[in-house]
């Protein structure tokens, strides 16, 4: 499977140059983020209600398939609750897997669903934020549809999801140990009332939307030229056929490791030869006086 992999005529990422950082990489690689998430459906009534009762917008809140609200501890969904209640004129739309826990019980302005529709609530222009643990699909939602993030990163890779989102201004981050009542207000406040999220997000947005071809495209294009001539060989790098040895200079590294630990040695020895030489010295001289 392994040779298979490395043999493959292109790789798809699931990324986006304009959201990810710039790497040294070769034209196998081909960029495929926010594939067939870009046109979304109309929302369902229960949905298009929550938007209009809210004076001024909602905030999305989702921690995907992987990680599950249900199973947060529950000092972590009072937080939540009581943060979210201290915003009585923004509805918020909580991701949580289990109705009959009714979490947002007594809480007016929470509503809370199994699955949601979330690349369609995404581009409802009365979203004010989208509250995401940083999963890659969450990560390239929000960005193609230009919407500020707070980014809670739970495992994984998720962390470095969120610094990509922090680094291009689009995303406030909260690491997980320091969920609180008092943080969430803080990063609920920070995401809504500082415009240069809204402004850096929708600027990425349009550049990741105006590329010359989408993602479908892309696909479709390079599996068919895959499938016409396979790997070619043309965009294979020498280090595909270098040993780990090779490929990783690790021939260099030991040798100068050889270098420098002799060099060393050959100073010790000196050092010693002279620190002797020295004392004899003063052996000789104390004789003498």
């Amino acid at each position: 499977m392994q040779e298979a992999v490395v043999d493959s005529a292109f790789y798809f990422v699931n990324s986006d140059e304009h959201v990810d950082y710039a790497m040294p990489i070769t034209h196998k690689v081909v960029y495929m983020a926010g594939l067939g998430k870009i046109q979304a459906h109309p929302l369902e009534k229960k949905y298009t209600d929550i938007f209009d009762s809210a004076k001024k917008g909602v905030i999305l809140f989702s921690f995907g398939s992987v990680v599950q609200s249900h199973k947060m501890p529950s000092e972590y969904k009072k937080a939540f609750l009581e943060a979210f209640s201290e915003f009585p004129e923004i509805n918020f739309i909580w991701k949580y897997e289990k109705d009959e826990d009714q979490i947002a019980n007594g809480y007016s302005n929470i509503f809370t669903g199994k699955w949601l529709p979330q690349n369609d609530i995404l581009d409802h222009p009365k979203l004010l934020a989208f509250i995401s643990h940083g999963g890659m699909n969450s990560v390239m939602e929000g960005s193609t549809k230009g919407v500020p993030m707070i980014c809670i990163p739970v495992f994984a890779d998720q962390k470095r999801n969120s610094q990509l989102l922090v680094r291009r201004g689009t995303a406030f981050k909260l690491d997980k140990s320091e969920i609180s009542k008092e943080s969430i207000v803080a990063a609920i406040k920070e995401i809504i009332t500082n415009k240069k999220y809204r402004k850096n997000a929708q600027l990425l947005s349009k550049m990741v939307n105006a590329k010359p071809t989408t993602s479908a495209e892309r696909v479709v294009k390079y599996a068919e030229f895959a499938a016409q001539f396979g790997d070619t060989g043309t965009l294979q790098t020498q280090g595909r056929f270098q040993s780990f040895w090779l490929l990783y200079s690790i021939d260099v590294i030991v040798f100068l490791f050889v270098v420098i630990a002799i060099s060393i040695t050959f100073c010790v020895f000196i050092f010693k030869k002279l620190f002797k030489i020295g004392k004899r010295f003063l052996q000789i001289k104390e004789k003498k006086n």
